[in-house]
């Protein structure tokens, strides 16, 4: 039984979101699809029981001994897999098809992270363009205190004066993206982040096909990323184009945001 890749990580596929709190006694969950994160197949017929807010015994029926004072709930037709990791989201701006920043409430944040919790995603990035309420929240969600998907975050993220990220597009305000004009004021934009509890640092190298009058220097993105990795920060950058790709990484970044949209990728160029 592979039951340490489970420990902490349920999530369910299907309508199965009957795990809250703890438990007065151990709960079998009988006859589900397993998905461990290991195994090459799902496991069929599979047993997971859990404890408190504990999995303690995951695996084929045959193979999982049930406790005899466990609720049984034979659940034929669902699947139990780990929970899935959103590594590229925004949350807050947007509400239906709206976006903009009158969007970024508490309100809206927290129901975005419950959709995404029913949908078995049970942690979130949410890479950039955040407001002054994201480390509140953030730190809510970390402790446990939101019952929803746990939440990390890049702070505001670094974009261009007259640049990426389209002010037409996104309609942020002032406090949910940093626009330095220069490399000093990049450095002093993931200062301000580090002070700020960011996860990450966000930067946008993208015209957005030509729809911006200006893309991102590279003195302003090798400060940006230099700056990041000297407090311990790693770079995520927003990119189209090849070779922007290109360039940014050979300035050290860390993460691409986006794949290549321009061109195809010679693979023996990468």
């Amino acid at each position: 039984m592979r039951r340490n890749a489970l420990l902490s990580a349920l999530a369910v596929a299907t309508s199965l979101s009957c795990i809250g709190g703890a438990a007065a006694k151990p709960l079998a969950f009988t006859g589900i699809r397993l998905i461990d994160g290991l195994s090459a197949e799902p496991v069929a017929d599979a047993v997971l029981v859990v404890d408190g807010d504990r999995i303690v015994a995951a695996g084929p029926r045959m193979a999982v001994a049930v406790p005899s004072d466990a609720e049984i709930r034979e659940r034929p037709g669902h699947t139990i897999m780990p929970g899935l990791i959103s590594d590229h989201s925004h949350v807050g701006i947007v509400r239906g098809v709206d976006i903009g920043a009158w969007n970024y409430t508490r309100e809206n944040i927290l129901a975005q992270l419950e959709a995404y919790t029913a949908r078995g995603v049970t942690t979130i990035m949410a890479l950039g363009l955040n407001g002054a309420i994201m480390p509140e929240i953030r730190n809510e969600a970390h402790a446990g205190l939101i019952p929803d998907a746990d939440l990390f975050g890049v702070d505001r993220g670094i974009g261009v004066p007259d640049g990426g990220p389209p002010q037409a597009m996104v309609r942020v305000s002032p406090d949910q993206l940093f626009r330095p004009a220069n490399a000093d004021e990049g450095r002093d934009a993931v200062r301000a982040m580090k002070a700020r509890g960011t996860d990450m640092v966000k930067l946008w190298l993208d015209d957005f096909g030509g729809s911006v009058p200006a893309k991102m220097q590279p003195s302003v993105y090798a400060a940006v990323i230099d700056e990041a990795h000297r407090l311990g920060l790693r770079v995520a950058a927003h990119v189209h184009d090849l070779e922007d790709a290109r360039a940014v990484v050979r300035a050290g970044a860390d993460v691409l945001a986006h794949g290549v949209r321009d061109k195809p990728v010679d693979p023996s160029r990468c």
